[in-house]
């Protein structure tokens, strides 16, 4: 794992050196000596390439072995297959870290992903910090630095950092991001991240007195512990991490032996771990940069209090107050002392509710665009405001400068929304380097939504990391095994499963000892979903029902031909009435013990109402994922119903998890569904039980 330490030399380079160095304008290996040159960078540059003996008025070395001993940073930009006898010299001369630009590696698969396992073995042996390969590169601009072989511009940059796992897509990035006039101070491109993973550049950041807000575009995680350390890192100082995750990989319903296992999609489980995480997760490259811009001008919010919207159009008014009910945003409700103030400030026919409709009356006195939002900064009921406008920069361009003074002095997040604006009018906008700017009402929502979102939680709770290195149990789950012998487990670690009892013969029958009324189930590792061989029978009032059901269920296996597949049958007391839910694992390859939670019974792939996180689960994040699923109300009491046992549940998840965790590698797939969850006091029962061990999952792969 690489420190701060380590990848300061990489990221705040003095000493910068480019193998493969071309003077040639249309070679690769130019773009980075042409790009240190424009943008100034004041540390050394040595280049080496025996054809050159200088380029831009930078040295040029015949070979490795001439470098200087002090660099701090080398780029690579040659063959692939020449990649890692480079790195060997670079090495030799106590190079700090190595940037490759270079392509042929895992992405080609073969020969290629041979070549990168070998430099990541060197990386590793030797503590290397290598960014790449495949890598757009990486720039610094508090440091006057870009090691890239793109055309990245230099920009008047904000506090904030970006790091992606696409090169095309972070320059992308990069642009929009200057579009709406902020700029990165820090960019890196990680490539295939043969040494240094994507998290430990959000972790250095996150510990860097420069940054105030770090983006990110993810694929997929490599390591739980090292994205566990950076998110908590980001936490424990103050940098808000707001990152866009693309792609899904869902486990084929075929090979899945249960419900959890069908509908685990590992997006899904991103989701679920980084809102318990208070990670923002954006939809799309223009929210990933208008939720950056929000906060990098953001200002801590008060605990109370919503966002009042001004406009000088009703319509946009509204539009934005829908989405902001969509959003979860609260609209402030003004007081009467606020209206009174307001209704001396605006023209009568103006509205004075939340939307604030300052009317198009405002193009005639523009002044009253400050006095209006003067009024609600210091409007204690008022949490954020956003002022929207459109068009006639003409008129409201003068009074762009008294706007940026009152958005700094304000107390509070003012963002402006002013759609239709022309260049001229962005460029004053821009040049105060105070003021939010967002193009559109529905994008200006979207991010003052993750905003207000993401400082509630942190000031409601902080964030509960996750952390490994568990102590294994021995090992007792080995194989499939059957619902008795799955319900024996969940006793063992205090769940309550119905009473009852194993049955072989009618003589066991007779034997047993419980009240009816009874359920008898046929008992088998192999058949999952028992309805389709009608091999469950409920409500059994007495003993000669029993032996009837007995005998019938005896028939049905026959009739299906399922003989060999039953290890025989069980009864159990019927468990009483409750709401019911599910609750699964799996063995994620990213997450590894993930639970999950949903509504259950026979609903549960239709609806696919339910949340995953990975283990293990404390008692109060088992709570928010019960409360977050969408049928919640039905287990809170809706609609005059009883209110189900839901600390009780919460303890089952809590302890399922930590049990999930103690036993990892021992399985791949549990599911109890449904639980019961009773009334308020009464707990919790699991009704059936599927555990497959790892062992048996091998036997079947």
């Amino acid at each position: 794992m690489f420190t701060s330490d380590d990848l300061r030399p990489m990221l705040e380079p003095e000493a910068i050196a480019i193998i493969g160095a071309s003077g040639d304008k249309t070679k690769i290996s130019y773009k980075p000596i042409a790009n240190l040159k424009e943008v100034g960078y004041e540390g050394e540059v040595y280049l080496v390439n025996p054809k050159y003996e200088e380029i831009l008025g930078f040295p040029c070395y015949q070979k490795i072995e001439e470098l200087p001993e002090h660099i701090d940073l080398a780029l690579i930009s040659v063959a692939a297959k020449s990649v890692l006898s480079i790195i060997k010299q670079l090495h030799a001369k106590k190079v700090k870290s190595v940037l490759i630009f270079s392509s042929g590696f895992t992405e080609i698969g073969g020969e290629g992903e041979k070549l990168e396992k070998e430099i990541r073995e060197y990386a590793k042996g030797h503590h290397l910090p290598i960014c790449g390969p495949n890598s757009l590169g990486l720039f610094n601009l508090n440091k006057q630095m870009i090691a890239s072989f793109s055309s990245l511009k230099a920009c008047d940059s904000a506090p904030i950092a970006f790091v992606t796992q696409s090169g095309a897509i972070g320059s992308l990035t990069h642009t929009l991001a200057t579009e709406i006039g902020i700029g990165f101070q820090a960019f890196v491109s990680s490539g295939n991240e043969s040494a240094v993973d994507f998290f430990e550049y959000i972790d250095y950041f996150a510990k860097s007195r420069d940054i105030k807000v770090i983006g990110g575009y993810l694929e997929g995680a490599r390591s739980v512990t090292k994205m566990n350390r950076a998110i908590k890192a980001s936490h424990e100082n103050n940098k808000p991490l707001v990152l866009m995750k693309v792609g899904t990989s869902v486990i084929g319903a075929d090979a899945a032996s249960s419900h959890t296992a069908s509908l685990a999609g590992n997006a899904k489980i991103y989701q679920s771990y980084f809102a318990a995480n208070n990670v923002v997760l954006v939809n799309d490259e223009e929210e990933l940069i208008d939720t950056l811009s929000l906060f990098n001008y953001a200002k801590n919010m008060a605990k109370d209090g919503g966002t009042v919207i001004v406009t000088q159009s009703g319509g946009a008014g509204i539009m934005m107050a829908d989405q902001c009910e969509r959003k979860g945003i609260k609209l402030a409700t003004l007081k009467a002392e606020t209206k009174e103030r307001l209704s001396q400030t605006l023209p009568a026919f103006a509205s004075i509710k939340n939307p604030v409709d300052m009317t198009a009356q405002v193009n005639q006195n523009p002044q009253q665009i400050l006095a209006t939002l003067t009024v609600l900064v210091e409007a204690i009921e008022v949490q954020s405001i956003v002022l929207y406008i459109q068009m006639t920069d003409h008129l409201f361009t003068p009074i762009i400068n008294k706007l940026s003074t009152l958005i700094k002095q304000a107390n509070k997040p003012i963002v402006v929304c002013w759609s239709g604006i022309q260049e001229e009018t962005k460029r004053a906008l821009f040049s105060e380097k105070s003021i939010p700017w967002i193009p559109t009402p529905t994008r200006t929502i979207n991010a003052l939504a993750h905003v207000v979102n993401y400082y509630t939680a942190e000031r409601n709770t902080s964030a509960q990391i996750r952390k490994g290195n568990h102590k294994q149990s021995p090992m007792i789950v080995n194989e499939k095994l059957n619902e008795w012998e799955g319900k024996q487990l969940l006793q063992s670690i205090g769940i309550k499963v119905p009473k009852g009892s194993f049955v072989r013969n009618q003589e066991d029958l007779h034997a047993h000892s419980l009240p009816f009324p009874l359920v008898l189930k046929g008992v088998s590792k192999e058949i999952t979903h028992k309805s389709d061989y009608q091999l469950v029978q409920t409500k059994i009032n007495n003993q000669q029902e029993l032996l009837r059901f007995y005998e019938g269920m005896i028939n049905r296996i026959k009739h299906h031909q399922v003989e060999h597949l039953i290890e025989g049958m069980m009864i159990e007391e019927m468990a009483d009435e409750g709401v019911e839910v599910i609750i699964g694992a799996i063995d994620d390859p990213t997450f590894g013990p993930t639970i999950m939670f949903g509504i259950g019974g026979i609903f549960t792939e239709v609806l696919e109402d339910v949340v995953f996180l990975p283990a293990p689960i404390t008692e109060a994040q088992a709570l928010q994922m019960i409360a977050s699923i969408k049928a919640f109300p039905l287990l809170n009491g809706a609609r005059g119903k009883h209110k189900s046992d839901i600390k009780a549940l919460a303890l089952t998840i809590q302890s399922l998890s930590e049990f999930c965790l103690s036993h990892q590698g021992e399985w791949t797939e549990m599911e109890f569904n449904p639980i019961l969850v009773h009334k308020e006091g009464k707990g919790v029962t699991a009704v059936d039980a599927v555990i497959v061990g790892k062992k048996q999952a091998e036997i079947y792969n």
